[in-house]
């Protein structure tokens, strides 16, 4: 199988007056980067003296009591400063029973969600040590998704059927729920190896993440799974899945790399929809290791888990999907392929820090329309990222918050659609060859698979394939939410393109062209690298006529382009104890306001009616809308939050700091 290849481009560009290629970037250009993306280099203070380096986790898991009992023995390496002292996370519905370090009772304090664990005298350096925590309770739905560890039966719902009471146990917990249903280090940044020894009824099957190292009798009735994660995994990729699945395995041979062993798991009344949706994992198994290199969890098997949920995550080598996924006619095969490609970009290279979930979800959602493009061709191509540029975000991602630093962290579409057009953009600017030597050392690259990447990491990848600097190019795409807006003038004689940049601040953008000629069309990518640049198109002959991105597959808008359908002035005054907002609509359109706080969670939805259109912001004659925020008495604690205005199909986000 090859890779994709855009095929619809040459992907060379012929240019008069561009900027030469800068240097390859210096060691010190990295950290100025991170600098410059605002994401915070290491875990938060109160998890800064140590580093886990293995979990150890034994529960027992009551369906009937919805209870779980837990023992969790925690390896750490300590890293000096605060040693007299560890923070776990663990909410506070579940009781802590008992800490231990060397069969000695330690002191805890469990207040919120912090297991604040006294030490008897100051951790050192030297060696690693142990903890063991003892556990017990209910987990109730947490998180931005109101999951956790969820509870559920099967219960089909189907005309003629009997209730089903088979219990459906699961987790889901990104980005900040693991510690939702054990003690942990709930930090993406700091990776451990984990095992998973699992006590349910038996006639259920657990599905881990690793390798199932045995099944053995616990009793009366009950079943202990014993499974294993060598390789380092985030606190949030850690997953059971649970019920009596109907289950089995095939081996994948692809070209690059060992086999690797395909698991499914589904409910017995899937099984024949999802053996159809399923079929095609070990062809897109060999398109992942075309592209993105061998598997990155080498003698661990892949496993499809079904789940009753509401959509599919990523769990390291054990994707949980949902059963509404299932359909039985590959509806949704581009799924199946995005988590896939998760367990190269997001399990075995894992954001350091939340902030850098677009390099995830942007990656995977790119690696969707790889498939499509393999699978069903360019043109296919092209409309899937229409789909999720002009046809989802009407005005290009304008106004919709900062790629590089969004919010909520989840769920937000900016992250996968915007961060997949990042990637389709790059790829045209620098060409495939050094856009797929990208893909394939990005990933691989030992050093971020062990300590974690973040845009910076990412970026110096790209510019090291692409053999120049690329922060012309990055820096508008991830820092602002301004989109390129373009004024064009061709002349056939002398034949030439000029590109005007309106906008602030300016983009290195590739524009792709196409010139007809009597010898039929032909078609180039413009690398448009200034605010004002002249492209002389003398290499081609006796020109016809000239189409400037004919397919809309850059990121820009025409100056002669319709106004913005939504647009949002402000907060005023930011920060404060409360701001306004100016709203300015193209048309008449029902409008709703979100608010979220820095956990993600939504705080306050503000429903404002049918708005009557506006006219454009800045225009002579146009009065916007006023929202103001907070507007009452009853305002939440000082601090970040993000407002999410919603008219129609289009969004805009806006980040204010709330201070009493």
């Amino acid at each position: 199988m090859k890779r994709p290849v855009l095929a619809a481009f040459v992907l060379t560009a012929v240019l008069v007056g561009g900027a030469a290629a800068a240097p390859l970037p210096s060691p010190a250009h990295l950290p100025t980067l991170a600098r410059t993306l605002n994401e915070p280099a290491g875990p938060p203070a109160r998890h800064g003296n140590y580093d886990v380096l293995d979990y150890d986790l034994d529960l027992t898991v009551d369906p009937g009591a919805q209870q779980i009992d837990g023992r969790v023995r925690v390896v750490l390496q300590p890293l000096g400063g605060d040693g007299d002292r560890i923070v776990l996370d663990l909410v506070g519905n579940l009781t802590c029973d008992a800490v231990t370090r060397r069969a000695e009772n330690l002191i805890f304090r469990h207040d919120g969600d912090s297991l604040v664990v006294t030490l008897p005298a100051t951790l050192t350096a030297l060696e690693p040590d142990t903890l063991t925590i003892l556990y017990h309770g209910r987990p109730q739905p947490h998180g931005v998704f109101n999951a956790g560890f969820m509870w559920r039966m099967r219960d089909t719902g189907l005309a003629g059927d009997p209730s089903d009471d088979t219990p459906i146990i699961a987790t889901v917990v990104e980005p900040w729920s693991a510690h939702s249903w054990w003690p942990c280090k709930d930090d993406p940044a700091d990776k451990a190896t984990v095992g998973l020894d699992i006590t349910v009824p038996d006639s259920l099957e657990v599905v881990a993440n690793g390798t199932l190292l045995g099944v053995e009798a616990a009793g009366a009735g009950r079943r202990r799974y014993r499974w294993r994660e060598a390789y380092p995994i985030a606190t949030y990729l850690v997953s059971i899945a649970v019920t009596d699945y109907v289950s089995w395995s095939a081996d994948c041979l692809p070209r690059i790399g060992p086999a690797v062993r395909l698991d499914f798991h589904v409910f017995a009344e899937d099984s024949a929809r999802a053996v159809v949706d399923l079929a095609p994992t070990c062809d897109m198994m060999e398109m992942m290791t075309d592209i993105a290199g061998p598997w990155p969890f080498a003698g661990e098997k892949y496993a499809q888990a079904e789940i009753r949920w509401v959509g599919a995550m990523e769990h390291q080598t054990a994707t949980s999907i949902s059963q509404f996924l299932l359909t039985g006619d590959r509806a949704n095969e581009t799924t199946v392929i995005h988590e896939l490609a998760h367990q190269w970009y997001g399990d075995s290279l894992t954001p350091k820090t939340w902030p850098g979930i677009w390099l995830n979800e942007g990656f995977a959602r790119y690696f969707e329309a790889l498939w499509v493009e393999q699978e069903y061709g360019a043109e296919a191509y092209g409309d899937f990222m229409q789909q999720i540029g002009r046809v989802r975000h009407p005005d290009l991602f304008a106004g919709e918050g900062i790629l590089a630093d969004p919010d909520p962290i989840l769920p937000n579409i900016l992250i996968y659609n915007k961060g997949a057009w990042v990637l389709h953009l790059l790829r045209l600017l620098i060409g495939d060859d050094a856009f797929f030597t990208f893909l394939h050392d990005y990933p691989n690259d030992p050093a971020l698979a062990r300590s974690g990447t973040d845009t910076a990491a990412m970026i110096g990848h790209a510019e090291q394939a692409a053999g120049r600097s690329l922060e012309a190019f990055f820096t508008p795409l991830l820092q602002t939410d301004a989109v390129p807006v373009i004024q064009v003038e061709v002349t056939i004689s002398p034949a030439a393109v000029n590109l005007v940049q309106l906008q602030d601040p300016p983009f290195e953008l590739p524009v792709p062209v196409r010139i007809f000629t009597g010898s039929g069309p032909q078609d180039t990518v413009l690398d448009l690298a200034a605010r004002s640049q002249s492209f002389s198109l003398a290499g081609f002959g006796k020109i016809d006529s000239v189409q400037i991105d004919p397919q809309n597959l850059s990121l820009m808008r025409r100056a002669s382009a319709p106004v913005r359908s939504l647009e949002i002035q402000g907060p005023v005054p930011n920060p404060g104890p409360h701001s306004e907002f100016e709203l300015y609509l193209k048309d008449y359109a029902q409008v709703t306001v979100d608010v979220y706080d820095a956990r993600g969670y939504r705080v306050d939805t503000r429903h404002l009616g049918w708005l009557d259109p506006t006219g454009p912001a800045g225009e002579d004659g146009s009065t916007p809308h006023i929202f103001r925020w907070p507007a009452g008495p009853a305002a939440p604690a000082s601090g970040v939050y993000w407002l999410r205005f919603f008219a129609g199909s289009n969004q805009a986000t806006r980040k204010f700091t709330l201070l009493h």
